[in-house]
């Protein structure tokens, strides 16, 4: 018998992606603790199965239609930080399931919200159904026809929304606290570095986008200038996480925990300042930004962890 050659699971939902959600949902849930002195962990599960399940469909709608669109080929899938998973250019007969798959994740994350409503006060039942009505509607129509947010140069605004804002104000309403001063501000910095993710995404996607017509912020304003503005949300990022360890008790550890961030962050423009019509230096220069974030959400989980347990 030959083996089964199909994706699995975690492949066409992109699971290690999901870190774009474990990140605001860790930290603001650190936060909150800090804040208030007490933990609850069922508000914890609950808020985790909205952001993680609704992200999950973000990801398989996003495959679906960006594969029907024309923007996700064969060539554009092989880099690991964009593209999408390609699970159905090879196979294409996976379509109905992963429309069930989906479909679930939206369900699931309604039973998720409905959990978090039944053990929480009422003040915050409004937040709650708004976080979920929001975040669903931004997963399927981030790509899906009619709206196709990320077709019509609006995507960048989603992302930033979906995991900054919406995703810190469901980890703190889950812990029965919202209008804080720490958690207003810490709001940008998840919604930045998934921002400057697809900004990295749409640079390396560019040639695959422009035959797909699909127009991305870095199509809009050009290659160079999309450079520029990354730069330039490096380093709001930097400055408002610095504003960010001020007001954390021993904060100076988070900025401890940030070096090997910075240090990826250095070398990553470094190349991408150096050629960007050499196709070789431009994919170092991105995977290396792309590098740069993921050990950006890391360092600041580590850091608010370890100023919750010290």
């Amino acid at each position: 018998m030959m083996p089964d050659k199909r994706p699995g699971l975690h492949t066409i939902v992109r699971a290690p992606g999901l870190i774009a959600t474990f990140f605001p949902l860790v930290i603001g849930t650190a936060a909150a603790v800090i804040i208030t002195g007490e933990f609850r962990p069922m508000g914890a599960f609950f808020a985790a199965l909205v952001g993680i399940s609704l992200h999950l469909s973000m990801n398989v709608y996003n495959d679906i239609y960006d594969t029907r669109q024309g923007s996700d080929t064969l060539e554009s899938s092989e880099c690991f930080f964009s593209g999408g998973s390609g699970v159905l250019i090879t196979n294409p007969e996976l379509e109905s399931m992963m429309f069930r798959i989906a479909r679930s994740g939206m369900i699931v994350g309604l039973l998720g919200t409905m959990g978090l409503v039944l053990i929480s006060e009422t003040k915050f039942w409004p937040i709650f159904v708004l976080v979920f009505l929001i975040a669903a509607f931004l997963s399927k129509y981030y790509t899906a026809a009619p709206v196709a947010l990320s077709y019509r140069g609006m995507g960048e605004v989603a992302v930033f929304i979906a995991f900054g804002p919406l995703a810190i104000l469901l980890a703190a309403a889950s812990q029965g606290i919202v209008w804080e001063p720490l958690l207003l501000i810490m709001m940008p910095i998840t919604g930045i570095v998934t921002l400057i993710v697809t900004l990295n995404g749409q640079i390396v996607d560019l040639p695959f986008d422009i035959k797909a017509n699909k127009t991305g912020l870095v199509i809009l304003i050009g290659l160079r200038r999309a450079l520029h503005l990354s730069a330039i949300l490096c380093l709001v990022l930097v400055a408002n996480l610095l504003l960010v360890a001020y007001l954390l008790p021993n904060g100076y550890s988070l900025i401890l925990f940030m070096i090997p961030f910075v240090i990826t962050l250095i070398m990553a423009f470094r190349y991408l300042y150096g050629d960007l019509d050499r196709s070789d230096i431009l994919k170092k220069g991105t995977g290396l930004l792309f590098t740069s974030m993921v050990l950006c959400a890391i360092s600041i989980m580590a850091g608010f962890i370890f100023v919750l347990l010290s």
